[in-house]
């Protein structure tokens, strides 16, 4: 397998993953960062750090693919871990992956009463990010928040983008958003609904802006410093956080395996000294300073940002089952999710599904197969399930060799949604007899 090398002129060198790698002291490496931000991120706070204190190289993967690589102890081995998802924080400590650093964190009063440090020192917030809604400025009018729910109306079929929350840790805490706020079967209806007016499914969550910009669609499902980050070569993208989701920190952890590096302490500290947080306010990074005295200059006010508490554990014990859910369900299958819906709404539109109990009965039914799963509420984080999803590929969206309790779930769904077609069938040769008289 091939492996790429970046080395800037401050000897900072980056990992790209993809192979085999070296050990640290083979590279000459003084630190070792997996990070799931990309180099238009990262770079200037690795620059800026190698130049201080010595060469740190960055090992680069998708939220999912960085805690493969932590569990597994792949090469390169990690000493910090620098991510925007809590609930991967939130894994890995439970996994005891992470060192605590407990005289590290800092009280939620220093943050305007925002909780962003673990108190346990697992993790360290250095910016703070939501989760909304992105369009085009001369397209859609949004904001200053946007109702999830919005995404659920008929107008926007085929004209939204997400990414899996298999291969997106920011899509994930959207998907974990609406089950916890919503409730997990209510939540799947609704999440049902949106899925049914994709466009697409992208590969990473930096495509949804790139769908955007590129009019492969209208509204795209993601984080704000993806909407807001911006060069010279990308036009403007609008952004408005969803009213009841919380303010995630974007955070930054000492691995276990870098608890004896004096390094990745630095580097924590580097990141919420002035010169970070300031670095987070360039237009190509565009974050939220963790620091309150920079959030008047991004306009932040966390008083009309704070949102709906998260639980972060219990997002990150489910993980395997909601990633696997929303893919059988909604990624392998918006094309047919639409047209199923359409044929709903359509029987739904017809002025005799109002008085004609068996059109509102098949109506109702159909509704119920393709808006509900194959687990219950109180199985949502069971361990026997977790089990049986553990070892398998969660970064492939193929569902090949995925297991037992994959391949039942999708041979569920492949029914749920076959028998929504036949009830459809019926409802249209039912709303024939009435408009036709000939109905008892």
């Amino acid at each position: 397998m091939r492996r790429l090398l970046h080395c800037w002129v401050v000897s900072a060198c980056v990992w790209l993953s993809g192979a085999a790698f070296a050990q640290a002291a083979d590279t000459g490496c003084r630190l070792q960062i997996i990070t799931s931000y990309p180099e238009s991120f990262y770079r200037p706070f690795v620059e800026r750090f190698s130049s201080d204190y010595g060469r740190a190289c960055v090992t680069n993967k998708n939220t999912i693919a960085l805690m493969r690589h932590m569990r597994e102890g792949r090469r390169p081995v990690a000493d910090v871990v620098w991510t925007s998802s809590p609930v991967a924080f939130a894994a890995l400590d439970a996994d005891g992956l992470l060192d605590h650093r407990p005289e590290l964190s800092s009280d939620p009063s220093h943050f305007g009463g925002l909780v962003v440090d673990d108190a346990s020192g697992a993790r360290f917030g250095f910016a703070l990010s939501q989760i909304g809604l992105m369009w085009k400025p001369d397209g859609e009018t949004i904001g200053p928040t946007a109702e999830v729910e919005l995404l659920a109306q008929d107008r926007y079929r085929n004209r939204i983008g997400m990414t899996s929350p298999a291969r997106s840790g920011t899509t994930h805490l959207f998907v974990e958003t609406v089950l916890q706020n919503q409730g997990w079967d209510e939540g799947w209806a609704l999440l049902s609904r949106i899925g049914s007016n994709l466009a697409t499914v992208t590969a990473r969550s930096f495509g949804v802006r790139e769908g955007i910009a590129r009019n492969r669609f209208e509204l795209g499902i993601g984080i704000d410093f993806l909407a807001k980050a911006a060069n010279e070569t990308q036009p403007p993208i609008a952004f408005a956080p969803l009213r009841d989701s919380a303010v995630f920190p974007a955070s930054v952890g000492i691995a276990r395996t870098g608890a004896e590096n004096p390094l990745a302490v630095d580097f924590v500290e580097f990141l919420r000294s002035d010169t970070g947080q300031n670095l987070l306010l360039r237009p190509a990074i565009a974050r939220i300073p963790v620091n309150p005295d920079l959030w008047g200059q991004v306009g932040f006010e966390p008083e009309h940002s704070a949102g709906a508490a998260f639980d972060a554990a219990l997002a990150a014990r489910r993980l395997p089952i909601v990633n696997a859910l929303f893919d059988e369900m909604i990624t392998y299958r918006y094309l047919e999710l639409a047209e199923i819906r359409a044929g709903i709404d359509r029987l739904v539109a017809a002025p005799e599904a109002v008085d004609d109990p068996q059109l509102r009965n098949l109506i109702a039914e159909a509704r119920d197969r393709v808006e509900t799963v194959p687990v219950a509420s109180f199985m949502s984080d069971a361990a026997e399930l977790i089990s049986q999803l553990e070892g398998s590929d969660l970064v492939d969206l193929s569902a090949d060799g995925e297991g037992t309790l994959r391949d039942s779930w999708s041979r569920d769904f492949s029914g749920r949604f076959s028998r929504a077609r036949e009830l459809i069938a019926r409802g249209d040769a039912r709303l024939a007899e009435l408009t036709s008289g000939r109905a008892p």
